[in-house]
This record gives C-alpha cells, sequence and structure tokens, in this order.
C-alpha cells in the first residue's frame, strides 16, 4: 500500500479533517500569529511555553500537555501453516488520553532548583522526573534523584511531544528495544560559553539494569556544543553497563514483556558498551538531524529461558540456528539446555536522518517532514510477551529500515497536530516485504 494512500485513510481522514477545521477557526482569529524559522531547533517545553528557566524566584511554575493518538498497521506479515507469507491489517486504534504530563519547577535558592514530572500514561500514574539540582559553579553542577539521562538529542524531550517534529522516537528510544534506560539516579553536570557556543557535559550514574548488585556501577556520558547563532548541536554520547566489566541483568523477568533496557530477559547476565554521535543543524527554514550508535553487548544466555524460546515463541530459522548453533537441526523434544549456546558477542546499531521544513502562513505553521530510520538487532526476537520487539524480530536478519513521510500543523505554537504514515522494509520468510502503518497526534501544552 502507498504511503501516500494511507495519509488518506478515510477513518484518520475524517478525524483531521474535523481537527483542522475546528483549529484554523482559533488560527483565523490571530491574523498577525508570525513564527520563526528557529522554532524547529532544539526546541524545550519551557521555551514552548516562554518559561523562563533561569528566573531565580520562590515560585512553582506549574505546566505540562495531554496529548490523544490514533493508529492503524497493515498487511503485517506473518507465516501461515503452510510456510506461505500470509498479511493481515491489525484493527484501528484510537487511544483517548495517550499521556497528560504535569510538570513542576521552583527555585529553592539562588544555589538549588527542583523539578518534577508526573505522568498519566496506560492509566497509571508514575513520577517520570523528580530531582533537585546543587550549583556549585556555573560549570560545576550535581542533580540527584530521578531524571532522564542527557543523551543524544531526544531523550530529554521524549516526553514533550509538542515540541518536536514527528510522533514516533528514534529506535534508540523505542519502548519496545531500547539501547538504554531512559533514566539515570546522579549527575555531574556543567557547561560554559566559548564565545557564541556553549559546551556542556554530563556524567551519570545509578543502579544496574536488574537492581542494585555487587560490584555492578554504570556510567553514563555525554559531551556537545550548542550555538545558538549557528543554530547547531553536536555531540556524543555514551554509556558502559558497568565499569568494571561485572554483568548486569535484565529489567523485567523472562516472559514480562519487552525490556525497559539493553539487556534482554533471557540472559542470565549482560556486559554492554554504547556509544555514538548526534547532530542538528538549522538551514533557513530547513532542519537536519542525524544519528548514529552502536552497542557492543557481552552476555550470557539462560538455557532454560532459551528453550522456551524455541518451543513457544515462534522463532524463526535463522534465530533457531543462532540460539542452538549446530543442535539446531534436533527436533524440540529432544532438546536440552546443554544444546544452547549460551556465551554470546553481538552488536546492535541504529542511525536516522530527519529532515523537515518550516512553512509560515497567517493560519499558522505548517511543518512536512522526511525520516529514515535503520535498525539492526540480530539477537531479539518477534514475539513481545518474550521480551521480542516485532520489528528487528520480525526479520530474518534483524534489520529492518523504516522511511516516514508526514506533516506537522500547528495553528497557535502550543498546539500541535500530526499526521503521518510508515513503511517497514525487511527480510522475511525469505523474501523481502513492506508493511505500512499510519498515526495521528494532537496534543496541546499549558502553563499556571
Amino acid at each position: 500500500m502507498h504511503i501516500f494512500t494511507l495519509l488518506f485513510h478515510p477513518n484518520l481522514r475524517r478525524l483531521f479533517i474535523s481537527l483542522t477545521v475546528l483549529f484554523c477557526s482559533v488560527a483565523h482569529a490571530q491574523d498577525t500569529l508570525t513564527y520563526k524559522t528557529d522554532d524547529l531547533f532544539d526546541l524545550s517545553l519551557e521555551e514552548l511555553l516562554q518559561i523562563s528557566v533561569t528566573e531565580l524566584n520562590r515560585e512553582l511554575k506549574l505546566y505540562g500537555y495531554i496529548n490523544t493518538n490514533a493508529e492503524q498497521q497493515f498487511v503485517f506479515p506473518s507465516v501461515g501453516a503452510d510456510g506461505i507469507t500470509v498479511k493481515k491489517n491489525d484493527p484501528f486504534e484510537w487511544v483517548p488520553v495517550k499521556a497528560f504530563h504535569l510538570y513542576g519547577s521552583a527555585y529553592l535558592s539562588e544555589k538549588i532548583d527542583v523539578l518534577f514530572n508526573l505522568a498519566y500514561v496506560d492509566e497509571t500514574i508514575e513520577v517520570r522526573n523528580a530531582w533537585g539540582n546543587f550549583k556549585i559553579t556555573r560549570e560545576l553542577q550535581v542533580r540527584v534523584g530521578k531524571m532522564y539521562r542527557r543523551f543524544g538529542l531526544y531523550n530529554e524531550k521524549l516526553d514533550q511531544i509538542p515540541t518536536f517534529t514527528g510522533i514516533e522516537p528514534p529506535e534508540i528510544f523505542d519502548a519496545d528495544h531500547l539501547f538504554i534506560t531512559r533514566t539515570t539516579n546522579f549527575m555531574l553536570h556543567g557547561n560554559r560559553n566559548f564565545g557564541s557556543t556553549n559546551v556542556q557535559y554530563s556524567l551519570t550514574t545509578e543502579n544496574g539494569e536488574g537492581g542494585a548488585a555487587p560490584g555492578v556501577v554504570p556510567l553514563g556520558w555525554d559531551l556537545r556544543m550548542k550555538s545558538d547563532r549557528h543554530s547547531l548541536v553536536f555531540g556524543t554520547s555514551g554509556f558502559a553497563s558497568s565499569m568494571n566489566g561485572r554483568n548486569t541483568t535484565s529489567t523485567v523477568e523472562f516472559n514480562d514483556g519487552p525490556p525497559q533496557g539493553g539487556v534482554l530477559p533471557w540472559m542470565d547476565g549482560d556486559h554492554f558498551f554504547l556509544t555514538g554521535l548526534f547532530g542538528e543543524k538549522q538551514i533557513g527554514r530547513v532542519n537536519l538531524q542525524v544519528e548514529y550508535w552502536i552497542a557492543r553487548h557481552d552476555a550470557l544466555r539462560n538455557p532454560d529461558n532459551v528453550l522456551t524460546l524455541v518451543r513457544e515463541a515462534g522463532i524463526n530459522p535463522q534465530q533457531r540456528q543462532r540460539f542452538l548453533g549446530a543442535n539446531s537441526n534436533k527436533a524440540d523434544d529432544q532438546l536440552t539446555t546443554a544444546d544452547v549456546v549460551v556465551p554470546v558477542s553481538y552488536d546492535v546499531k541504529t542511525y536516522y536522518i530527519r529532515l523537515a521544513y518550516n512553512i509560515d502562513t497567517r493560519y499558522g505553521q505548517f511543518v512536512p517532514y522526511l525520516f529514515l530510520d535503520w535498525m539492526s538487532h540480530p539477537e531479539v526476537i518477534n514475539n513481545k510477551d518474550f521480551g521480542g520487539d516485532k520489528e528487528s524480530g520480525l526479520a530474518d536478519d534483524g534489520v529492518f529500515t523504516k522511511t516516514s513521510a508526514g506533516m506537522v500543523y500547528r495553528p497557535v505554537p502550543t498546539v500541535a497536530i500530526k499526521l503521518d504514515g510508515s513503511i517497514h522494509s525487511q527480510k522475511f520468510n525469505g523474501q523481502t516485504v513492506k508493511y505500512p502503518e499510519i498515526r495521528l497526534d494532537l496534543s496541546w501544552a499549558f502553563k499556571n
């Protein structure tokens, strides 16, 4: 199915038209509304809502956003009883309240500020962030509590969907195959200006992914330069699951869904090292973002868990060969734990390129965009109940490409209507297959 056919699927078309009419009427009353071309560049929720983050007063600032989301996946492939690829459309799914986030921030003194982020997601309330920041000097600050780690262009902003172009996160932070946990507990950080360029650094640590364990001390880092004058961000981030090479475990138990970090749930232990580069550049009205990441894993599989995957998870022949090696030709009822390949080393890699163009009109801001995402994960499986991701795990070789096209419409700066479609492409059941999906997201930000 062609991507532009998807963008005019009847269910989403009717909804998008009604929302557009509603918000165009809001924008029509604001004929003088204008946007700056740098509104696409490195925008935070605080900047969107014009909240001063350097205002040293003790008043509690409350702000946040709410969003609603709809999506549908088409012709998703699976293997039929006769070994032939069959394709089936998923049902159209509408989530009335995808997420609701409430932020609060305040300065307790000139040197101490605090922030919290409460999130209502999947009908539960959770604390996403709750930290205090102690400023010794501008170049040396300490933040403690629960916080998003500074990593690449998106991790600190993924809960701020009104601010960024697109709906889906980059694959490194897709919830079904996270390369790393999103939060940390301790951050040493600072920044300094060199002419028009601000250089920022951070060092972070927390418990191991599976919780506190003897000898497991993770280390994360980020170094970046930002120039508002040149509309440029460039940097590198990295993470070691333990500084001394000790193994850590998964964030979830086996058969309890995808992990919330980089360690797969069928591992007894894993040590991994993640690093990469990222950059963002605004050129006139064009915004360009690029990232590349690689995570090197040295792990030990749990033989009992792997046998469960082989017998119950519907893995493909390539995955069976990977888990069992020379024993992959044995019948399932003949397999024992001695047949499982326990030590494994593998690399997980991803990159993306994102292009967006800003169009200013008297009726608001229109931002058409094109994305290209690529990912390779040779160890993951398809079945999400057992910790798979239904993307890399679907492919014969763990590799997929996703191309996306869409539009963001902002009738006013604090409201974003986003419509896009994507096409996945990968090797499946011995042939190249493609399946498309379409998404609609409406979000609006607020402050007291």
